[in-house]
């Protein structure tokens, strides 16, 4: 049941396809995939130690977790992360999407995406790249976006097609997202949609140059897309061009809806044996930034010992404490017990 060989800094990094963690139905999706989830678990278990988890776990807990895992015939079914290596162009991807954002900034458009998520509903997503109309901008707060952009575009790994072509882009229409372009890193492919009658459906591109069917004056020319990274000294602001109608404007403030104000929660994590639904407030004041990181051997979550401890709670109320019991032999926590 222990992944030895699994657990280090290379391996985490080479399996982690996309830097996102998402909330889908109350669970954190670390790359698309309860699995990658797991796989941060495990990793930071193992490499935080027992110790580090006990002081987060009440202790009657943990050990009714050690008994589920060890101490039954058969014990607890095997555990769930998936270190194996993603493909290799993942840094390629995340260049990529960084490329287009700043393109579509260098035509001085708003843009948003990376690390400033969205909230649909109880969901959270994380779009590569999203924009605007003025007359939403005022659902744009300080950490979030609340309610979908009007414009999302989403550079593809290999790894996450099956999440991004199906869960995101299911969620992205219920929330009423009205045109979503979808990158397909491996395939370079360019498929546009538009939401009609509450399903997307994709829109043919005939031409060298395609026009946003929301963002008024906004052009982008499909071939020229992957450019940024396979060519040397292609600019990403030559993919795409702006009518002055749209862009070259200062950009807007900070607007605050009255339909959602989310509370700043203390850090009191709620754990169970099996995953814990993990509301919005958590999931928005817990954990901090996107980073995965490793200072002096051990590894870093959101840039500090804090953060480090609510990314590992909110993975624990995700998986459930028998998951994360999992990664730690038996005798482990028989030393903190």
């Amino acid at each position: 049941m222990r992944l030895i060989s699994t657990f280090t800094s290379t391996t985490f990094y080479e399996a982690l396809p996309k830097h996102k963690a998402e909330l889908v139905d109350g669970q954190l999706y670390i790359g698309g995939s309860l699995a990658k989830s797991a796989m941060a678990l495990g990793y930071m278990v193992h490499r935080l130690g027992a110790r580090y988890v006990a002081d987060l776990v009440p202790e009657a807990l943990l050990r009714d977790a050690v008994i589920e895992v060890y101490g039954k015939p058969g014990g607890a079914a095997p555990a769930m992360a998936d270190f194996s290596p993603v493909s290799p162009s993942g840094y390629a991807v995340q260049r990529l999407a960084n490329d287009l954002r700043m393109g579509l900034f260098m035509q001085g458009l708003d843009v948003w995406g990376g690390t400033m998520p969205v909230k649909l509903g109880d969901d959270v997503f994380m779009p590569d790249i999203y924009m605007l109309l003025p007359e939403n901008s005022r659902r744009l707060h300080e950490y979030h976006l609340e309610g979908a952009p009007d414009l999302a575009i989403e550079v593809v790994a290999p790894f996450m097609r099956p999440f991004d072509f199906g869960t995101r882009l299911e969620r992205y229409a219920a929330a009423g997202l009205p045109e979503v372009w979808m990158l397909d890193w491996e395939r370079h492919t360019f498929e546009p949609s538009v939401l009609i009658d509450g399903v997307f459906e994709k829109v043919p591109v005939e031409h060298e140059v395609f026009a946003s069917h929301v963002i008024p004056g906004l052009t982008v020319r499909p071939k020229q897309l992957f450019d940024t990274v396979g060519q040397f000294g292609t600019r990403p602001s030559d993919v795409f061009e702006v009518s002055p109608a749209f862009g070259n404007k200062p950009a807007r403030a900070v607007g605050h809806s009255d339909a959602y104000e989310y509370t700043v929660i203390p850090f009191f994590p709620r754990f169970d044996l099996g995953p814990v639904n993990i509301t919005f407030d958590e999931y928005i004041s817990w954990g901090g930034e996107v980073k995965f990181e490793m200072m002096d051997g051990v590894p870093v979550f959101g840039g500090g010992d804090q953060t480090t401890r609510e990314w590992l709670a909110l993975l624990i109320m995700t998986l459930g404490v028998v998951e994360a019991v999992k990664y730690l032999p038996k005798e482990d926590w028989s030393r903190v017990l």
